[in-house]
């Protein structure tokens, strides 16, 4: 019966796109859809110059998308109920706001999309292709048909410079291999629009401020009846009107422009530009350009002149660059002193030719519009881990500027409750409070590098960040009490665009549990040597770096790529600092600092995802993970917060939390303990597509498992091993919705085991044998990755 109520609504949606028809005019018909069809003899499309897919973006009429990519079923809502509507009405709220108007075909509109495909492909370099076009009706359904013979493309034969400044001129003749347009390639306009764009930057790097696009224009020679053309790159000199000759004009020379002092508004508000009425600090601690920097600020100077001077890439007497501009904007903005930064450069009255620097000059001023230095706030928030649920309050403290360098000191209260079915450590089936905790952590992040016994320069474009931070975090479950102390001395710096960079020379864990007696006496029955290490005191002392890559382009509807590769160590230095001193053993030999065994491993693991973007609407992510954590000397194990887990709201969602492996293991009990691995494989494939407003909608599949390194009785067909890799690889699939509320994400998943390892082959796909306890329920806040 339940089945029967399932296709009920799918049912409807079907017969909704079939009676769309019945409803409209005679003379009326809906453009279902566009065809581009490409005449292979001449050309391949995959030799094309550009994707054939973005042709269909040039169309001057497009069919609406289909409700979950199928159904007509909103076009159907507006035919309805929109003409037949009064306002108001629920007829007429309805059509609104979940009807969509149909795109009906028009001959004028398919004519315009071949004048724009015309227009796109001469753009190309493909001149004279031929366009036709045609409709295929079907009772009141249009598809347009675009059939396109593409004509041999036009390619570069060579590129001629015509610049009359020869100090431009060698500098465009020495960066020629750097040039986006090269000989025998094939003629586009857009890449000699963006030539334009680059010989702009590469002149403002060499000191030309005033230089513009508009110098830069291009001729183009095709008489050569081969299909191909020659260039001429011009740049022309600047029009100076002739004083006292109005109608007449003469050429001059670009002028390089150096830097000549540096003023700093530190109080700048919108309402008050002027700096007059601001008193003025003039830097005499700077080597040879004392008095070419100046503060401004009112009352007194919050910030040390250093700190922000550190902050600017360009000094008095260098030429202007506009790398040099931008780098100094990131830096700026970059603090959490400020919440807007601005630049103007004037050129001095009197230009100043010492010190043999042949150009002229220019005074900057950055505005900077300064925040509150104190802050408070009380923050409420949701909280997801795996299949656990919760509630959490932060009180937070911030001081942007504690040290008068603008570092940010912030410390935090935090206090939260979770509850989950079935808990990793409940020996109820049911708990509703799964976790009480609380916490608190002071950190500072300075603006700089804080390198003991180094004082050499860092490279500003890198924005460097050092971070200090303490934290204690109290957690009461239904089974044990926790107690995790840490503290950590870090670095991050960028390179370049979109290379990231964190290094943590010391992080310290203490981690100190607290048990209680049946959960004692459970481990102890059990007897797992690894599960009982989960459940251990133990301190980490490591050492981690990594390296992340993600050339995501925000407002931009592109694809792109995430990577990330961490790898930590830990333990070794008190092991080291034991060949020197009398090392200290507890009654099981195990290396012990303050009484705590000491842990000693080594992890990494890789990251990769590729997000391919449809549209706008639609994306395809895929994603691999990997990971392999090794414990030697002092453990037998991963301490329990470096091991890897798979099953739950974020990883293998046809599993519940962290219940998956290891390997071709399978857990009958009904004790829910975390399976925890020391290698991990993984590969996720979703599909985001929209729904109505802020629903959207995906499909996913996950595949993957963990596994041990060494072999364990209680966990048998747990020990990896190549050749049983293909029958250990676990796979799940399902659908959710995403609530998308732009500053709020969240997310409801369903999914289900369809292949699950520790059934005996033959038996490990479960599609057949699915029932509905089996489809798991997973609950997110953002997106899974």
């Amino acid at each position: 019966m339940k089945g029967k109520f399932f296709l009920l609504p799918v049912l409807l949606l079907l017969i909704s796109s079939c009676r769309i028809t019945h409803e409209l005019k005679d003379d009326e018909k809906i453009l279902v859809r566009n065809v581009i069809n490409i005449d292979e003899t001449k050309i391949e499309p995959k030799k094309l110059n550009f994707d054939p897919n973005d042709l269909y973006s040039i169309l001057n009429q497009k069919p609406n998308k289909r409700f979950l990519g199928v159904f007509r079923f909103r076009e159907y809502i507006h035919i309805k109920n929109y003409q037949k509507a009064k306002k108001p009405s629920f007829k007429y709220w309805l059509s609104k706001n979940f009807g969509k108007e149909p795109v009906f075909y028009d001959e004028l509109a398919a004519e315009r999309s071949v004048s724009q495909l015309q227009l796109f492909l001469n753009n190309q370099g493909y001149f004279n292709s031929q366009i036709e076009n045609e409709v295929s009706f079907k009772k009141h359904k249009a598809q347009a048909i675009y059939a396109i013979k593409i004509a041999q493309p036009y390619q570069i034969n060579q590129i001629e410079y015509q610049i009359p400044d020869t100090a431009i001129s060698s500098i465009i003749i020495n960066n020629k291999s750097k040039s986006l347009v090269k000989p025998g390639s094939i003629y586009n306009v857009n890449l000699l629009n963006d030539e334009r764009y680059h010989i702009t930057t590469l002149l403002r790097n060499h000191g030309y401020f005033y230089f513009t696009p508009d110098y830069v224009f291009f001729e183009v020679d095709s008489a050569f009846n081969n299909h191909s053309l020659n260039i001429y790159t011009n740049i022309s000199n600047p029009k100076i009107p002739i004083k006292d000759y109005p109608d007449s004009i003469s050429e001059s020379l670009h002028k390089k422009y150096f830097i000549n002092r540096i003023a700093i508004n530190t109080e700048f508000s919108p309402l008050r530009r002027d700096t007059t009425q601001l008193m003025a600090y003039r830097d005499t601690t700077s080597k040879d350009n004392r008095n070419r920097y100046i503060y401004y600020y009112r009352d007194k100077l919050k910030v040390f002149p250093k700190a922000l001077r550190n902050q600017i890439s360009f000094k008095p007497d260098e030429l202007y660059t506009e790398k040099d501009q931008e780098n100094t904007y990131r830096q700026l903005s970059g603090l959490p002193l400020y919440g807007y930064t601005n630049f103007s450069f004037t050129p001095t009255a009197v230009n100043d030719f010492s010190n043999n620097l042949a150009g002229y000059k220019l005074d900057a001023l950055i505005n900077l519009s300064r925040k509150p230095v104190h802050s408070f706030s009380v923050e409420a928030e949701g909280t997801t881990s795996g299949s656990t649920l919760g509630i959490a309050g932060n009180v937070v403290y911030q001081n942007l500027n504690i040290f008068k360098g603008a570092e940010l000191l912030t410390l935090k209260a935090t206090g939260g409750l979770e509850w989950q079915q079935g808990g990793p450590e409940t020996l109820d089936v049911f708990s509703f409070i799964n976790t009480i905790q609380a916490g608190a952590e002071a950190r500072i992040d300075f603006p700089k590098f804080l390198i003991p016994f180094y004082s050499g320069q860092v490279s500003k474009s890198s924005r460097p960040r050092t971070s200090l931070m303490m934290g204690i975090n109290y957690q009461k479950r239904p089974n044990y009490t926790r107690y995790i102390t840490n503290a950590s001395f870090g670095y991050n710096w960028k390179m370049g665009k979109y290379i990231y960079h964190s290094f943590v020379p010391v992080e310290l864990n203490s981690v100190s549990i607290f048990p209680d007696s049946s959960f004692v006496r459970l481990l102890k029955d059990i007897n797992d040597p690894r599960l009982t290490n989960q459940y251990t005191d133990h301190l980490i002392l490591l050492s981690k770096y990594s390296f992340i890559f993600n050339n995501q382009e925000r407002n931009l509807v592109k694809n792109f790529t995430y990577f990330r590769w961490g790898i930590e160590s830990a333990g070794n230095f008190i092991y080291i600092l034991n060949l020197i001193t009398e090392p200290k053993i507890n009654n099981k030999g195990e290396t012990i600092l303050w009484n705590i065994p000491i842990s000693q491993y080594i992890r990494t693991d890789i990251d990769i995802r590729r997000y391919l973007t449809l549209d706008e609407d639609n994306t395809i992510v895929i994603r691999g993970l990997a990971g392999i954590g090794i414990p030697y000397k002092n453990s037998l194990v991963l301490p329990f917060e470096k091991g890897f887990y798979a099953g739950g709201a974020n990883d293998m969602r046809g599993w519940k939390y962290r219940s998956l492996g290891p390997g071709a293991y399978r857990d009958t009990t009904k004790r829910y303990f975390e399976k925890m691995g020391d290698l991990i494989l993984e590969l996720n494939l979703e599909y985001r597509f929209p729904i109505y407003g802020f629903l959207k909608g995906a499909i996913f599949g996950d595949l993957g498992n963990i596994w041990l390194l060494t072999f364990s009785e209680n966990y048998p067909g747990g020990l990896f091993k190549w050749k049983d890799l293909p029958n250990q690889i676990a796979f799940s699939s399902g659908a959710g919705l995403r609530f998308d509320f732009s500053y709020f994400i969240f997310r409801v998943d369903l999914a289900a085991p369809m292949r699950a390892p520790g059934y005996p082959i033959g038996e490990q796909w479960r599609i057949k044998t699915l029932k509905p306890k089996d489809i798991i329920w997973n609950f997110g806040i953002g997106y899974p990755f």
